[in-house]
């Protein structure tokens, strides 16, 4: 549950940061956070993730379940920018309540 979040919320990071969709997915917060901060933040998620599952007792299906979850997440995110922006933030709200779900666990 742990990698689901990191990697939902890292996707949100990457797509932030970049210039066409940052307005959409900021709104005020565009100008406090720089583009680089926010991919640097995305990548360094996403190499949480894969820490997250090569940690786990199993870890090769955590693997297989971490490379599963990289096109679940990105398709998330591109289908909310695609097609309402709520859904763009909600991935991201998801993505920190499974995180806080897979830390209380």
């Amino acid at each position: 549950m742990i990698a689901a979040g990191l990697t939902l919320i890292g996707f949100f990071a990457l797509a932030a940061a970049m210039p066409r969709h940052a307005p959409l997915l900021l709104g005020g917060w565009q100008s406090r956070l720089p583009p680089q901060r926010l991919q640097a933040a995305g990548w360094v998620l996403l190499l949480a993730a894969f820490a997250a599952t090569l940690l786990a007792p199993d870890w090769p299906r955590g693997l297989v379940t971490w490379l599963g979850l990289l096109p679940l997440a990105a398709a998330l995110v591109l289908l909310g920018l695609t097609y309402d922006v709520r859904i763009a933030r909600g991935t991201a709200a998801a993505g920190l309540l499974t995180l806080a779900a897979g830390l209380l666990r």
